[in-house]
């Protein structure tokens, strides 16, 4: 208690430009892929270690410039959708699935509690695998679910058309579905081995994130499973200056570099350490 009481006393006797670090560029660093944000207007970030506790931080609403109009829901929406992106992209996911509701589809509770149930029967049945799912709320009141797996071992049958009795194919991939999941349709897919696979379906996984979820859902956006790795952050990189990134995107608040094909460019061995994430 004497240790808190002291820090707090600190902490009350420091400036602003005391604990407030001045952020002009975030490095985000991916497996093999490496995303620099460059904001217009430089943010101002509470520095670690100057926190009162987990619950309270130093003038935070007072240190944090508003660069945007965004509401509290709308920064809650992009926060949840960049975590989805994340995950998708630092885990090594190897398959897509979208799966659906054949009974009862309207009825938000019961479709979720069968997700969860066949979740929890997989885990135990088949052993622990990680996912990464997005439910999705269609206009007639059905739902379904947009997910990333890793590690599932549980038993996947190729599709075949009810017709002609031949395998199903969809953009020029072989469709597979989950062989012991009842409760509706699956479509499953195998993702590519590239950064650009993943970023490319964060991206699309993330689009199901929207307003619309938070009136069914409260904050449960999306589901997770357990121990998913996250990116490494830095904070105001100076190497990525001078550097021809691969993509370059700009929105109203800042710029986004994009640096692939890492072995080419003059980046520092310690930032490239923090993109080699080994397959778990």
């Amino acid at each position: 208690m004497h240790d808190k009481l002291v820090h707090t006393k600190n902490i009350l006797h420091k400036s602003q430009s005391d604990v407030v670090q001045e952020v002009t560029a975030i490095a985000t660093c991916y497996p093999d892929m490496i995303k620099v944000y460059v904001p217009f207007v430089p943010i101002k970030k509470i520095i670690p270690g100057w926190e009162f506790d987990q619950n309270t931080s130093y003038s935070a609403n007072m240190t944090i410039d508003k660069v945007s109009n965004e509401t509290a829901e709308e920064r809650s929406i992009r926060r949840s959708q960049q975590l989805v992106r994340d995950y998708v992209m630092c885990n090594h996911f190897d398959i897509f699935a979208t799966i659906t509701i054949a009974v009862d589809r309207q009825n938000i509770e019961s479709s979720k509690n069968k997700l969860n149930t066949w979740l929890k029967n997989q885990r135990d049945r088949n052993g622990k695998f990680g996912y990464a799912i997005v439910p999705e709320y269609h206009k007639d009141g059905a739902l379904h679910f947009h997910g990333v797996f890793k590690n599932y071992t549980g038993r996947i049958k190729q599709s075949k058309s009810s017709k002609t009795g031949h395998s199903l194919t969809s953009n020029n991939k072989l469709v597979y579905e989950f062989d012991e999941y009842k409760s509706g349709f699956t479509k499953v897919q195998c993702i590519g081995n590239t950064a650009e696979d993943h970023l490319r379906i964060g991206n699309y996984i993330r689009k199901y994130i929207t307003k619309d979820m938070i009136s069914i859902f409260g904050k449960k956006r999306y589901w997770t499973s357990q121990k998913l790795r996250k990116p490494i952050k830095e904070y105001n990189p100076t190497w990525f200056e001078g550097l021809i990134p691969d993509y370059t995107y700009e929105n109203e608040y800042g710029k986004v570099y994009t640096f692939i094909n890492l072995w080419s460019k003059a980046i520092p061995a310690e930032t490239l350490k923090q993109t080699r994430f080994d397959k778990q």
